[in-house]
């Protein structure tokens, strides 16, 4: 590997990475290093700490660079300013970093075996002659053939971090980059020189800054329609990451013009809307974006239109029009809302009686129309008028699917109904193997399809619920509109309440029942609209924090100090962001410090920057249907099986066995976001409220966390955060034009043909 000199003052080191101690929220790393500077003298192992640790694993050799300090705490520490991965020279050195599990297939006791046998000449005996690995006991022709595959691997990463080492580009992301294209058959090294606008297209976890910096180190010209071409596509990516489904054009302008300026600053000197403009055309010429032109509200109080032309990616364009498109379908083969029959049997129900005009008419809506929305907040009795809906269609003989978009929201829908749930996406996806799943399935069959917390449905999932719904059945979507967005692009439920040809039902009447989440109700709806919670000792408890390090403080206090009845599974911490002080990576690496702290019966596997430990709490963020895993599903870590790269997890009662390569879509679930929170409920819930981030912290926001709480809510805010929170009302507020394509047309603006004029003016 490649090999800076240290400046003048610096020190270097070199040594091998024995265990992470503390990873903060802003990647601040520190590690015990053991040194290998002689391998006949004792181990010795010293402190480091850094930024640029961030992503080292135990068993990497690694050599850094910076200085020698003294913490008034720890003691004396090595302040390192570079770190340099490189392959372990030595036989302590050798015998660690097989250890370590980097090399599937190679444990502590292999690796130990393998050393002795070899002693300095192990490396250089698994790179040239592996045969002779076969006199080691226990290494046998199938585990050879696993060892030298994975060597083969940390070889082409090893070549993959020099090239990209230079350019401050992290060994983690190295790594994602070659286990992307290598599971496609691809060069990872090829795409990276020749294609690297490529890698944040088609890598999880690459964006366009990190493209970017490859690109201009290979020699890519700054104003060349290539980079701008890249620039206009991640701008539109990173709006559908914040939920739009599309930008107008001179947003998108505007926006990439930024992107290219914070990459690189002289950039901004000839980004003019005539250079951007001509990349633009480009991409709509070759189908990469959609243009079209549509009539958008003035101010959405106002019933006044003007036309506006928005860029959209395919796949987005492609949604919403589907959606829409199957939106009029079920609007346009609607249910006679005067059949009497309907009443009937729910006059027959014992639950009749205990409904209100509201709830009764959200019934029959249900059962007289095609397509129907029943919404309202909490307390507000939509569970109740939910089983009643259920009950009057097993009442009439009718089959009846119901579906959440999580698991937990699946398994408190399946409770309340006494009749079994899925997710959506478990409704809509075949098993694997099943060709016979469209004629079996509760959605081909099904006279009433349900589907709860439809809030949190993007306009994809959308999309592909309504195109699937059969002729002849009846879709009811049930949720609080009031609530957080859905993660994904869209605001499905928000949208198509502003139809008015969609009939809905907006349950408005509280129920005062007198139980302990009494407080909790009447604090949510005085969230929504603006009024501040209300304290209340055993209910609502509200604590306010000078900064977000005491409100992180008080959070793991909490945890620690909790009553021996209260079990840890039944407290979620929320908070508004995923990174930065008090924030959820912040708050889960304390917790899991707390709560479940090292010790040498607890295996651990490292990953990006996280340590994954048995006992953990973990919440799977994406679906992976291979293993049959949906995204929003928890469960804790039972094992972790290093030489067959697997963590075994009990996912709600189903032990599973997780590929190593598949642990982006795994985080620690000690604390998640609002969003990641949504169609879940636990008994008691604390809420970190710091001003870190405070384009987060809007009012539906704290809307949505709060009721997620069953029994008990305590609110940890700094300052002023909550009076924000409840100022902030712009948290719905996304491109979206679903509303108008259910309503009208729009007028896609064609590509130009070679050689025409582009007829837009920019």
């Amino acid at each position: 590997m490649s090999t800076t000199q240290p400046a003048l003052g610096e020190e270097r080191i070199e040594g091998v990475v024995g265990h992470l101690l503390h990873i903060s929220h802003d990647q601040r790393t520190v590690l015990r290093i053991a040194l290998t500077a002689d391998d006949e003298t004792p181990d010795s192992e010293v402190t480091a700490t850094g930024t640029a640790l961030f992503g080292c694993k135990p068993g990497e050799s690694l050599r850094l660079t910076g200085e020698w300090t003294r913490h008034p705490r720890y003691g004396r520490q090595f302040a390192a300013r570079r770190c340099e991965r490189t392959l372990p020279a030595g036989v302590r050195a050798i015998r660690l970093y097989l250890a370590s599990g980097l090399i599937r297939g190679i444990g502590p006791v292999m690796a130990q075996a393998i050393v002795e046998r070899f002693r300095d000449q192990t490396l250089h005996i698994i790179d040239t002659d592996p045969e002779q690995l076969l006199e080691v006991f226990g290494i046998g022709p199938k585990r050879l053939g696993g060892i030298l595959e994975a060597w083969e691997e940390q070889k082409a990463v090893a070549e993959l971090m020099v090239v990209l080492q230079g350019l401050d580009i992290s060994p983690n992301l190295a790594v994602k980059i070659y286990d992307h294209y290598h599971k496609a058959g691809r060069n990872p090294l090829a795409v990276v020189r020749d294609t690297p606008y490529k890698l944040c297209q088609e890598v999880r976890g690459i964006g366009f800054r990190t493209s970017d910096r490859i690109a201009l180190a290979a020699g890519v010209p700054k104003h060349s329609t290539e980079r701008l071409k890249a620039a206009l596509l991640a701008a539109l990516e990173e709006s559908a990451g914040r939920g739009d489904c599309h930008l107008a054009v001179g947003d998108l302008l505007e926006r990439t013009r930024k992107l290219l300026h914070d990459s690189d600053p002289a950039t901004a000197l000839i980004l003019h809307d005539d250079v951007l403009g001509e990349a633009l055309t480009s991409l709509r010429r070759i189908g990469y974006v959609i243009m079209e032109s549509i009539p958008l509200r003035v101010r959405e109080e106002l019933d006044v239109f003007h036309a506006v032309d928005i860029v959209s990616t395919p796949r987005m364009h492609r949604a919403e029009t589907t959606l829409a498109e199957h939106v009029r379908r079920l609007l346009d083969t609607d249910r006679n809302p005067s059949n009497g029959n309907w009443q009937k049997g729910l006059d027959a129900l014992p639950e009749a009686s205990t409904l209100t005009a509201e709830q009764r008419q959200g019934v029959l809506t249900a059962f007289t129309h095609t397509l129907s929305v029943l919404t309202g907040g909490p307390g507000c009795g939509k569970t109740h008028t939910l089983r009643t809906v259920v009950a009057l269609a097993h009442a009439l003989g009718l089959a009846v699917a119901l579906a959440a978009p999580t698991g937990k929201a699946a398994n408190r829908l399946a409770q309340m109904s006494g009749q079994e749930a899925q997710t959506v996406h478990r409704l809509l996806r075949a098993p694997e193997g099943d060709t016979l799943f469209d004629h079996s399935s509760p959605l081909h069959s099904a006279d009433l399809i349900v589907v709860d917390e439809a809030s949190m449905l993007d306009v994809q999932l959308a999309a592909d619920l309504f195109t699937k719904v059969p002729p002849g059945s009846r879709l009811l979507l049930v949720g609080d509109v009031d609530q957080l967005p859905s993660v994904g692009p869209g605001l499905v439920l928000r949208d198509l309440l502003a139809v008015p040809a969609v009939p809905r039902t907006r349950l408005t009447r509280i129920f005062r029942q007198g139980n302990d989440s009494a407080p909790i109700v009447d604090n949510a709806h005085r969230i929504l609209h603006g009024q501040r919670p209300l304290h209340h000792p055993t209910a609502f408890a509200m604590l306010p924090c000078q900064t977000g390090e005491a409100i992180a403080a008080e959070v793991v206090r909490f945890f620690e100090k909790r009553p021996a009845h209260v079990s840890l599974d039944d407290i979620q911490v929320l908070c508004p962001a995923k990174k930065r002080e008090a924030g959820a990576v912040d708050l889960n690496s304390r917790l899991q410090r707390s709560l479940n702290p090292a010790a040498p019966d607890k295996a651990e596997h490292h990953h990006d920057g996280r340590i994954l430990r048995v006992g953990d709490r973990v919440v799977q963020t994406r679906t992976l249907r291979d293993i049959g895993l949906f995204n929003g599903t928890t469960g804790t870590i039972k094992g972790i099986d290093a030489e067959e790269a697997r963590l075994h997890i009990d996912f709600e009662g189903q032990e599973l066995a997780y590929p190593v390569a598949e642990l982006d879509g795994l985080l620690h679930a000690y604390a998640m976001t609002v969003h990641r929170a949504q169609g879940s409920e636990y008994p008691y819930v604390i809420i970190a409220l710091p001003r870190t981030a405070p384009l987060l912290l809007t009012r539906n926001l704290l809307y949505t966390a709060v009721t997620r709480a069953r029994a008990r809510v305590f609110l940890l805010f700094q300052n002023d955060a909550v009076q924000w929170t409840l100022d902030n009302k712009n948290g719905n507020r996304r491109n979206t034009a679903l509303e108008h394509r259910i309503c009208g047309r729009t007028t896609q603006i064609p590509a130009p043909r070679a050689g025409e004029p582009d007829q837009l003016v920019w």
